[in-house]
């Protein structure tokens, strides 16, 4: 007994929802409501102004111009309540939905009792009590509509005839019935459909949150994947800069020689560098001489200067550090870091006049990148100390590197050059100080 008494609590005072999300929908309900409301209070105002308009041109039913009248007022202040005060707040929405069923029930007992007959009958139940069917049900207005049916009885018993008295009672209960059980149907269609929008909504939500977290973990996962591989590439340039006796700290002063120089390219940027390119070269630079790992240690740790055919076999760790570049890199998505990566250990060696190495291009077939490694580079291998050679001073650095404008580098790089110079013989003091 206490679960059916349970089941008939959830359907008919929670619309066969749960508790929990009967009340979760219950403002959006609520706001349907209130425009139903609004429809059926502008439908039952036309309705008793027609009614109103024919009854006046009948002397014979003058009582009811009375009740369509106070009819059409009941119906006015529901209307106006939808507009106003229950727009604002929806606590007002059931005393007025509580209020525009008694005054139709109430009409629809005056018009019974003015106008006794079968056709005033059928209206009542058509017109009055199926509508207010359509609007949200509760207890208080199920009893409000029991007692307009009780009344309609006891008053109808003394004033109607007994053959209309029977059939209106019997219709009035009737559609009264039908008016419930719509309503219900309707009202917990309405809180069902909201409850599966709102579940729909989270999951969703749900969805777009595990997307995005998984978007997250995804771009965590590669940008470690990718800070373990630039640590390997790394790793592989300071063990070459560890064979290699004659360059030191190569690899570090030149990744900050091309920062200076693109911070002084940025300034005016007629070369329209975006920012992803910037941070790909400072990123490729320290990589510039991978390729000297395949020169054996005869060679790259020789003292003092190469014969004509060491130096040639040198010149090859220009094309092997692109290949092993090509190789590390072959599975990363960066595809314009990967390019920038390999052609800076490409083409760092060739001259602006294309008498440079390793494949003798000229002018601007020498990539970019390429092109501000190599001021850089020889920058740096002017200021810094060599077995084969002592540092050269600033000056001297500048005059050589400026005289090379045209013929080792980019002309067009001179004006940056020159703009970065105070601040890479700033840096170089500091580095290079004994």
């Amino acid at each position: 007994m206490r679960h059916i008494l349970s089941i008939l609590e959830r359907e008919f005072l929670y619309a066969g929802l749960s508790k929990e999300d009967f009340q979760r929908v219950k403002k959006p309900v609520a706001e349907m409501n209130r425009r139903s409301l609004i429809l059926f209070s502008i439908l039952s105002g036309i309705f008793w102004i027609v009614g109103l308009i024919i009854y006046l041109l009948k002397t014979e039913y003058y009582g009811c111009r009375i009740v369509y009248i106070i009819a059409l007022v009941n119906s006015t202040i529901p209307l106006l309540a939808s507009l106003l005060w229950i727009k604002k707040d929806l606590k007002f929405l059931l005393p007025t939905l509580y209020f525009f069923d008694a005054s139709l029930y109430a009409a629809g007992i005056g018009m019974a009792l003015c106008q006794p007959d079968i056709r005033t009958v059928l209206m009542i139940a058509i017109v009055i009590i199926v509508p207010s069917g359509f609007i949200e049900r509760t207890i208080v207005n199920m009893g409000i509509q029991a007692l307009s049916i009780i009344t309609l009885g006891v008053l109808g018993h003394f004033i109607l005839k007994p053959e209309i008295f029977s059939f209106s009672l019997m219709n009035t209960i009737i559609f009264a019935v039908a008016g419930i059980l719509i309503g219900h149907v309707i009202n917990k269609a309405r809180y069902q459909r909201y409850v599966y929008a709102d579940s729909a909504e989270k999951l969703v939500e749900m969805q777009k949150n595990y997307n995005d977290d998984l978007k997250k973990e995804v771009a965590s996962k590669t940008e470690r994947i990718t800070a373990l591989h630039n640590q390997l590439i790394m790793g592989m340039a300071m063990m070459v800069e560890g064979r290699d006796n004659s360059t030191g700290g190569h690899i570090r002063r030149t990744s900050t020689a091309v920062q200076l120089l693109i911070e002084a390219i940025k300034e005016d940027d007629a070369f329209g560098l975006s920012d992803e390119f910037c941070n790909n070269i400072i990123k490729a630079a320290p990589m510039h001489d991978l390729g000297k790992i395949t020169i054996s240690d005869s060679i790259l740790c020789k003292p003092g200067k190469f014969t004509p055919e060491e130096y040639e076999i040198m010149k090859t760790h220009a094309a092997q550090g692109a290949k092993i570049l090509h190789n590390i890199l072959a599975e990363s998505e960066d595809v314009e870091f990967r390019a920038i990566a390999e052609n800076v250990a490409h083409y760092h060696h060739e001259h602006y006049d294309g008498n440079g190495y390793p494949c003798k291009l000229k002018g601007e077939d020498i990539p970019l990148e390429a092109r501000i490694m190599a001021v850089a580079d020889v920058y740096d291998a002017l200021v810094s100390r060599r077995t084969y050679k002592e540092r050269y001073s600033f000056e001297k650095a500048n005059e050589i590197i400026l005289s090379e404008m045209g013929t080792h580098f980019d002309p067009k790089l001179e004006k940056y050059y020159k703009k970065a110079r105070p601040k890479l013989e700033e840096y170089y003091s500091s580095e290079l100080a004994d």
